[in-house]
């Protein structure tokens, strides 16, 4: 058998039910992709205002820690 038709079969010898399924992958796919980046994006965002939440409550927590040091010097 020649290596040829092996690597670089014809489009045309496939089954069209091997292209409508290939078709829908490449869709699937794309959608599952798209799907993931929005969820990425949203616990992205949920992150960072937990993150900013945190830091600013610390950092209130702090600013008040060191006033009250600075007072009982």
């Amino acid at each position: 058998m020649p290596v040829a038709p092996l690597l670089a079969p014809d489009r045309f010898d496939r089954p069209l039910d091997v292209d409508a399924e290939t078709r829908q992958l490449i869709t699937d796919l794309r959608d599952a992709a798209r799907d993931g980046r929005a969820l990425a994006d949203r616990f992205a965002e949920v992150l960072k205002r937990t993150v900013d939440e945190y830091c600013t409550e610390f950092e209130l927590r702090a600013e008040d820690l060191l006033a009250r040091l600075e007072a009982c010097r």
